[in-house]
């Protein structure tokens, strides 16, 4: 398989299971169009024309021309500098390396992180918020975000990748969405009632039950066993962490469990104060769900040989 129609196929998933309407997304598309139309210059050669065909940007072909043929993939949550000097160690050791395929961003994906928190807001708006109200949450955030990304040397692996010609790609937000869509649409048909059976539901999930046997398990952060579950809103997609402002008015729409990846301490304290039950399922386990739901997608034939590192552990369904 060639890297690029990997990389499309990963593309195709994560707008297939996009919690927002496709209309959404498609106005994405068009305000980078747009976008792109009136620029000049310097900036017009430098902009990441990728973003005219997906509102992805934390998702891409960070190393490679697309051409190159694909047979086995070293895939981990978190692949840097470490894991492409892995790759090439591998290879030294005769272990066939094709390409290095990284769940979080690097590169230009990940300084671009903070434009695909628009999602967050897409899916607030699905839930009964007025679009004017979600993005205006949202937008401080986004800004936080931005700077906090801008100090960073976030082309530190992609140099690496491409001093040992290695490609690297990386798929942050088409594996988060189906990890959001997969859950979402899993608690929506099982309707639990209590906190128990929430944690039942996750506990019986592959990615859950290794991540319980390394100590990295779902645990109820706020709530107990015994609370009632109620309307459950999964919360796993659109870049990071969104704005604490948002769990007054997840309260508001009828929520009231919140599963997520990871919360800030900032993050905790509101939703307590909303008295909302919080269940954490576990960063890296729902990172594994999603990228091993895309990974399905992608090579339903498993022609694909797979090498397991960095966090990442390989199940089909």
């Amino acid at each position: 398989m060639k890297l690029r129609e990997i990389y499309e196929r990963a593309i195709r998933k994560g707008i297939k299971e996009d919690p927002r309407p496709s209309g959404m997304i498609e106005k994405d598309v068009a305000a980078a169009r747009k976008e792109y139309r009136k620029l000049k210059g310097a900036r017009k050669k430098a902009y990441d024309r990728e973003r005219l065909k997906h509102p992805y940007a934390d998702s891409r072909i960070l190393y490679g021309n697309g051409n190159e043929e694909i047979t086995t993939v070293l895939t981990g949550i978190d692949m840097d500098v470490p894991e492409i000097l892995l790759a090439d160690r591998l290879r030294e050791k005769g272990v066939k390396v094709d390409l290095v395929l990284s769940h979080h961003p690097s590169g230009r994906a990940f300084a671009q992180l903070d434009k695909v928190m628009v999602v967050q807001p897409g899916i607030w708006e699905t839930l009964g918020l007025s679009k004017e109200i979600a993005e205006g949450i949202m937008k401080d955030r986004m800004e936080e975000v931005g700077r906090g990304i801008a100090s960073r040397n976030h082309n530190r692996a992609v140099d690496a990748a491409r001093l040992l010609g290695i490609p690297f790609m990386c798929l942050h937000t088409a594996a988060d969405n189906c990890v959001t869509s997969f859950l979402q649409k899993t608690f929506n048909r099982k309707k639990p009632k209590k906190l128990k059976h929430v944690m039942s539901i996750l506990e019986r999930l592959p990615e859950y039950k290794h991540a319980m046997k390394v100590g990295a398990g779902p645990h109820i952060l706020i709530g107990d066993v015994k609370s009632d579950a109620g309307k459950v809103f999964i919360d796993m997609t659109g870049g990071t962490g969104g704005p604490d402002r948002i769990f007054s008015r997840l309260s508001q729409a009828g929520i009231k469990t919140v599963i997520g990846m990871h919360v800030r301490d900032s993050g905790y304290k509101a939703a307590k104060a909303e008295f909302l039950n919080y269940v954490i399922a576990g960063h890296i386990a729902s990172d594994n769900l999603g990228v091993n739901i895309l990974l399905d997608a992608i090579d339903p034939g498993r022609t694909l040989k797979v090498i397991e590192c960095s966090g990442f552990k390989r199940f089909r369904r």
